[in-house]
C-alpha cells in the first residue's frame, strides 16, 4: 500500500488512518482519473467533422499525386529513347579501326589504325608497307569482334600483317 504524506499537515506526521484525504492508494488515483475521462466523451457531431476532415485531407492528397504521376509515366520511355539515339549517334561517329574490325575496300585486310592513318597509307602507296607472314593467338580475333571459338583459343591462327615502313601494324588478314 502506498501513501503519501503531506510535510504541511500540521502535525508534521503522515495522517494516521484510512479516512485521511491525503492517503490514498496509487491504483485508486488511476480508477479516479479513468472514470473522469471515461465521463468527458465528446459531443457526438466531433467524431463525424474529423473523420470528414481527414476524408477531405486524403481526397487532395490523392488529386495532386495524381496530378504529378502522369509526367513521371512518360519519363522511364523518354529516357531510354534518349539513351538509344545517343547510342546510335555514338556508334556512327567513331572514326574506323578503333570502334572493331573494318575491312579495307577491295581486298581482306581488317583496318587496324584510324581512318587518317589508313588514308594516308593509301595515298603513299604500297610501296611504303611490307607483308609480313606470323600466327596471331586465336583470342586476338574477339577483340577485333570477329567470331572464335573459345575452345580452341589457345591455338595459332596463320596470318598476314600490313606493316608500315616506320613498324605501324596497318592491318591485318586472315588466312585460311
Amino acid at each position: 500500500m502506498m501513501k503519501t504524506h503531506d510535510p504541511s499537515s500540521p502535525s508534521g506526521s503522515p495522517p494516521g488512518g484510512p479516512q485521511s484525504p491525503r492517503t490514498a492508494r496509487l491504483a485508486d488515483w488511476l480508477w479516479a482519473s479513468g472514470h473522469d475521462l471515461r465521463q468527458r466523451a465528446p459531443e457526438p457531431g466531433r467524431d463525424d467533422a474529423v473523420l470528414q476532415a481527414m476524408r477531405a485531407s486524403f481526397a487532395t492528397r490523392q488529386r495532386s499525386v495524381r496530378r504529378v504521376g502522369w509526367r513521371w509515366a512518360l519519363a522511364g520511355p523518354a529516357l531510354c529513347a534518349t539513351v538509344l539515339v545517343a547510342c546510335v549517334w555514338l556508334l556512327g561517329t567513331a572514326p574506323p579501326g578503333e570502334s572493331g574490325a573494318t575491312v579495307a575496300r577491295g581486298s581482306d585486310f581488317i583496318v587496324l589504325v584510324s581512318a587518317d592513318r589508313w588514308a594516308a597509307y593509301e595515298k603513299a602507296g604500297a610501296g611504303t608497307a611490307w607483308l609480313v607472314p606470323t600466327d596471331v593467338p586465336r583470342e586476338r580475333l574477339a577483340l577485333l569482334g570477329l567470331p572464335y571459338d573459345p575452345a580452341a583459343a589457345a591455338e595459332p591462327v596463320h596470318a598476314e600483317l600490313l606493316v608500315h615502313a616506320s613498324g605501324d601494324v596497318l592491318a591485318m588478314r586472315v588466312l585460311p
